[in-house]
């Protein structure tokens, strides 16, 4: 990795990365703060539980969960899918503003014509986009830990950091295949229609195997099933094997991407 590259390019993204993160703490914080009066209402349960299992799906609650805890809440309400797609989101557009747009514009001959090789110019933007990544879920976990302490709402502290270690394994293989799509399409907009359209695939087969248990083996295909905020948050779900499969994941795609960036000719 380039240290001057990276923290050129990290400059870049900076005011992004400002904007994203103000606006996700501010969110979680009005949701911290309206929690206390809302869990003081026992109707909320009760209406809560009356939702048809179907429903609960589509906002990524499992029928089986509990609705009376702060965790369940938070992840109905953003972490489970709002969330999880604004970070994917997130991921895929600046995947491209890295590798596509330059390739586009012609600007990364500038640091070719430099003596970096290609391998140090695509492993010094993929660390550019995992630091923004885990800026954005640094800020997240920490801004949910300030605004329950702050609110007296107990929570164990240990769990959010768990799930954050899970969201950037998670993220980080959204992120590895759209670097790997735009050192493959060498153009951004095909590059980030491949991405997106595998991201908006994958969620999908989440949500329709969570359906009904016919539909429930749609789901396995599905890189969101080993996404799990309210589970993990509520230590029934061990995100060990999660983890540890995604990251292994994000390298192989990386090594790919970086052979596949190496050999192809780049029309700069």
């Amino acid at each position: 990795m380039n240290r001057a590259f990276f923290g050129a390019m990290f400059r870049q993204q900076r005011p992004k990365l400002l904007k994203f993160s103000t606006g996700i703490v501010l969110y979680e914080g009005l949701l911290t703060w309206v929690y206390p009066l809302i869990s003081k209402n026992s109707a909320v349960t009760d209406i809560v539980d009356s939702i048809p299992s179907t429903v609960k799906t589509v906002f990524g609650v499992s029928p089986k969960a509990r609705a009376d805890t702060f965790e369940a809440f938070i992840s109905a309400q953003f972490l489970a899918r709002i969330w999880s797609v604004i970070i994917a989101l997130y991921g895929i557009n600046t995947a491209n503003t890295l590798l596509s747009k330059p390739i586009d514009e012609g600007s990364l001959v500038f640091p070719l014509s430099t003596p970096v090789s290609r391998t140090n110019i695509l492993t010094t933007q993929t660390a550019v986009l995992l630091s923004c990544n885990a800026t954005l879920i640094a800020a997240t976990v920490l801004g949910l830990c300030v605004g329950t302490f702050w609110f007296r709402i107990r929570i164990r502290y240990s769990r959010y950091i768990s799930l954050g270690t899970l969201a950037l394994a998670f993220f980080s293989l959204i992120s590895s295949y759209s670097f790997l799509f735009a050192a493959w399409a060498k153009d951004g907009e095909k590059a980030s229609a491949y991405a997106y359209g595998l991201t908006f695939g994958f969620y999908a087969l989440d949500v329709i195997g969570g359906l009904s248990k016919r539909s429930a083996w749609v789901g396995k295909f599905s890189i969101f099933r080993f996404f799990k905020p309210q589970e993990v948050l509520e230590g029934t779900f061990d995100p060990s094997r999660a983890i540890i499969g995604l990251t292994a994941g994000s390298i192989l795609l990386t090594v790919i991407t970086i052979r596949i960036f190496n050999e192809s000719d780049l029309p700069l």
